[in-house]
């Protein structure tokens, strides 16, 4: 017990909590000062005692669940618990864009149910569980509550007097919607509308009601033609050829020609030019004819560039006897040439270029191995887990012939980790 030389003059909220059974509820320091005496005289005098004792009955309840709250040890952990769920979970989701879009979206919700527990959570606890600020909650219950039927969005004319009129939103909708202009961009069906001197606002005042109203970003002229993906069954069934460009260090552009085995996706050959050439793709599909040629007709696959649609190549078809025929993406056949195309982007980007080749001669001797690794050693999730090669030569594709091992692993896996026990386990 600390005493103290001078007289004590005792807050009136000391008294009521001993009087109210709530001493432990105290501080240990004011405690600390309170002297056995005035302990007992207080937790025996009447509640009439002091002007204004009234006050005591409207915070009695409250001062009930206080009690009880700090003699649960439970009730402290959980309260603590969730307000320390609720701080890690806003400062996670902080960074995620459009949460704030969403609650503002939802605010009708919100203000709903912070409106009917507000006897219970104040006001204030309850937003900051929601992590919103008290002026966006204000305008959240006046644009949930106070609905006004002069707002095309029942907004509050009076709260909010800036927003536009009902007729205007309606012209927006007459513009947006007009068929001749569907797929104008929004700046030119706002620039249309403001020569017509229908409206007398500015361009972001219709970007914002635009998107209020539910018209999408990107007004698009038509819908993109989607082509399927051409088809193969076998080995030399379909080749493709197409030729990219590769830039080396010293600024020269390499027009790099290949050809493909569609259904194994196997690189036949390639030929690096000054330009695309004719002549590559002819020379191409001869060496390739001469040493895969089999019994059933080859399809020929590219699209109409230069190097493909030529006298040349159509010549050295001619002379196979219709062996290989020939097929152009797009005009021919309704499917794209994506096997190949897509097997450019990885030659480029998975090979050469992260080699930062100086010249023609290092690219010469960089696909020579590139070409060999992708055919021989890369395996792909397509072809189920073969390389080219493998696939071309005629091996199954079959993803589960790679995983025979994982039941025998899976249970040598459990019975190491139950022989080995962690110092947490024990």
């Amino acid at each position: 017990m600390i005493y103290s030389p001078s007289r004590i003059s005792w807050n009136t909220n000391v008294k009521h909590y001993i009087r109210n059974g709530l001493y432990d509820n105290l501080p240990n320091t004011i405690k600390a000062k309170i002297s056995k005496s005035n302990k007992h005289r207080w937790k025996h005098e009447t509640a009439d005692k002091y002007i204004g004792c009234e006050v005591a009955n409207f915070i009695k309840e409250e001062l009930e669940l206080i009690k009880r709250t700090g003699e649960s040890k439970n009730a402290k952990k959980a309260i603590e618990a969730f307000f320390k769920l609720s701080d890690t979970y806003h400062e996670i989701t902080s960074a995620v864009k459009g949460i704030k879009r969403q609650m503002m979206l939802q605010k009708e919700k919100l203000v709903n149910v912070i409106e009917k527990v507000k006897d219970i959570v104040p006001v204030e606890s309850a937003l900051k569980v929601f992590n919103i600020s008290r002026a966006t909650y204000h305008n959240y219950k006046v644009l949930v509550i106070n609905k006004c039927e002069s707002s095309y969005f029942l907004w509050c004319v009076k709260q909010y007097p800036h927003q536009l009129l009902k007729k205007e939103i309606l012209r927006i909708k007459k513009y947006m919607e007009n068929e001749d202009c569907l797929y104008w961009s929004k700046s030119s069906v706002y620039l249309l509308a403001l020569r017509n001197k229908e409206i007398s606002f500015g361009l972001i005042t219709w970007y914002k009601y635009s998107k209020l109203l539910g018209y999408s970003t990107t007004r698009r002229l038509h819908p993109k033609k989607r082509y399927g993906s051409l088809m193969s069954y076998r080995p030399n069934e379909i080749w493709c050829a197409d030729v990219t460009i590769v830039k080396t260090l010293d600024g020269k552009k390499h027009y790099t020609h290949f050809l493909m085995d569609h259904y194994s996706k196997m690189i036949l050959g390639y030929r690096i030019e000054n330009s695309s050439s004719p002549k590559a793709i002819r020379d191409l599909l001869e060496q390739a004819y001469l040493k895969h040629k089999n019994k059933e007709p080859i399809t020929f696959v590219t699209d109409g560039g230069v190097e493909n649609v030529n006298t040349t190549v159509h010549d050295f078809l001619d002379t196979i006897n219709q062996d290989i025929k020939h097929l152009i993406t797009q005009k021919d056949i309704t499917f794209s040439n994506s096997k190949i195309e897509a097997f450019n982007k990885i030659i480029k980007h998975q090979f050469l270029l992260p080699q930062n080749l100086c010249n023609r001669k290092q690219l010469e001797t960089a696909l020579v191995s590139d070409v060999l690794i992708y055919n021989t050693i890369r395996p792909q999730l397509s072809l189920q887990g073969n390389t080219p090669q493998e696939t071309f030569l005629g091996k199954l594709l079959a993803l589960k012939s790679y995983r025979t091992h994982f039941p025998e692993h899976k249970i040598l896996r459990i019975s190491e980790n139950q022989q080995n026990s962690c110092k947490g386990c024990r």
